[in-house]
């Protein structure tokens, strides 16, 4: 009787087991036939990308962007989600068919910035012209303002036959600045600022022009920048070179007695 019911203690036993590894077996089943539904289910997220290779410097067209659907696990971060944010600006670098546009790598045609030389005129050169004079000084000079330069000389350091009075000359008119670059303070955290006093203008110059700007300041030419107002007229300014005679013509200073 005793071994009879042993017997029957093992039998449950076993029976329980079986069931048990059943059941898990089942469930293990059942999550491998669900896993792919699963997988090809999750949620995926709507990025623009380059329906073609763009180059460098070339604005995107409507043509050049598609939206497509990708994992989020390889969005960016700045990955743009609307073809509108992208069209019409300019790539700062090449971009690769079916590639992820990023804001951080586009730029508006109008720019002005320490990037200014990504979205110039190709036929243009940067200048940087240090902001010595006041008006720098005062850092009223913003990236995007209209200037003129004005420089203070000796024609007879150009040449022997020339005056050796000075003479100032509106040397060039209607300047965009491209960018005001300041100079970092060497203890932000005292200053309560990013940026200290303003270091150097870039301006986007034709190369003839930065030449002449050039030849001025190595001859101890000095300038100074005129603020234009965004309300003055596109173009140069009549205007007259200042020398000697000049002053005495307008202000109707008289000899002296000895000349």
């Amino acid at each position: 009787m005793a071994l009879t019911r042993k017997g029957c203690l093992w039998f449950a036993g076993g029976l329980l087991l079986a069931l048990l590894a059943g059941g898990l077996a089942f469930v293990a089943v059942m999550q491998a036939a669900s896993s792919p539904k699963a997988k090809s289910e999750a949620p995926k997220v709507r990025v623009v990308v380059a329906a073609r290779e763009i180059p460098l410097q070339t604005p995107i067209a409507d043509a050049d962007v598609a939206v497509r659907e990708v994992p989020p696990e390889v969005v960016p971060e700045g990955a743009l989600t609307d073809p509108k944010d992208a069209v019409g600006k300019i790539v700062t670098t090449p971009v690769a068919r079916d590639e992820i546009l990023v804001g951080q790598r586009l730029l508006k045609p109008d720019y002005v910035g320490p990037q200014a030389a990504l979205v110039m005129d190709p036929k243009k050169v940067l200048v940087a012209l240090p902001a010595a004079d006041l008006l720098s000084q005062l850092d009223i000079i913003r990236a995007g303002d209209r200037v003129d330069l004005m420089f203070s000389f000796v024609p007879s350091k150009v040449s022997a036959s020339l005056d050796s009075l000075l003479v100032t000359a509106m040397v060039l008119q209607d300047v965009r600045v491209a960018a005001v670059i300041h100079a970092r303070p060497a203890d932000p955290t005292k200053s309560g600022t990013t940026t200290g006093a303003p270091q150097a203008l870039l301006l986007a110059l034709d190369p003839q022009d930065a030449l002449t700007v050039k030849y001025f300041r190595d001859n101890g030419g000095a300038v100074d920048f005129a603020l234009r107002s965004p309300a003055a007229a596109d173009g140069p300014f009549n205007v007259i070179n200042v020398d000697g005679d000049y002053i005495v013509q307008r202000f109707k200073l008289r000899r002296g007695a000895g000349r």
